[in-house]
């Protein structure tokens, strides 16, 4: 019991560190600064969201464009690859 403790702490904190070096490499831009192949996948994957901030963000050599959308209350975050594919 006490080794998985461990083990989950140690995970714990390294998705902490990840996702504050993820955090800190955001920028923030406006809809209109999106590509177009982008916008063209949102409007058909996400039909009725409202489009909420997005932001830029490099993982290693990948440029990726994290989008923050609304439906019914419900919010949600996507990532798009700058040739307009979904990705998690």
């Amino acid at each position: 019991m006490v080794l998985s403790l461990t083990c989950t702490i140690s995970f714990s904190q390294k998705h902490t560190q990840t996702t504050a070096t993820i955090q800190q490499q955001r920028n923030e831009i406006h809809l209109d600064q999106v590509p177009e192949v982008i916008a063209k996948a949102l409007a058909e994957d996400f039909k009725g969201y409202s489009v909420g901030k997005i932001f830029t963000s490099s993982q290693g050599e990948k440029y990726i464009y994290i989008i923050q959308l609304a439906k019914d209350g419900k919010a949600i975050e996507i990532n798009y690859t700058t040739e307009g594919k979904m990705i998690n």
